[in-house]
């Protein structure tokens, strides 16, 4: 998993309003390709599997463990600055949010 300083900079800035919260990776069905891993904020599962990375927690849901070991959290610019998690081993849709599984 690679986590763009901005990214990083933008969830624990997050984290600090947050306690008891943590990023949690979850595979969801959506976008153009089919389906989409989210970054969500929230209390982690007890099925999660947890890793870190540059200091911060991020609970894996179980369904998406198989989709994260190539991935990127980016920080898009823009005004609403989204964090923005992209599949680099699958095919996506033209904007990589999205994603086929085989």
């Amino acid at each position: 998993m690679i986590l763009s300083r901005q990214a990083e900079a933008k969830i624990k800035k997050a984290l600090e309003k947050n306690s008891g919260k943590i990023p949690r990776l979850v595979l969801k069905r959506g976008g153009c390709a089919g389906n989409m891993l989210v970054l969500l904020l929230e209390e982690p599962c007890s099925s999660d599997r947890i890793i870190e990375r540059n200091g911060i927690k991020f609970a894996i849901e179980k369904n998406a463990i198989p989709f994260v070991e190539n991935i990127s959290i980016e920080l898009k610019p823009g005004l609403s600055e989204e964090i923005v998690v992209r599949n680099n081993d699958a095919q996506t849709c033209r904007c990589g949010k999205s994603f086929k599984i085989p």
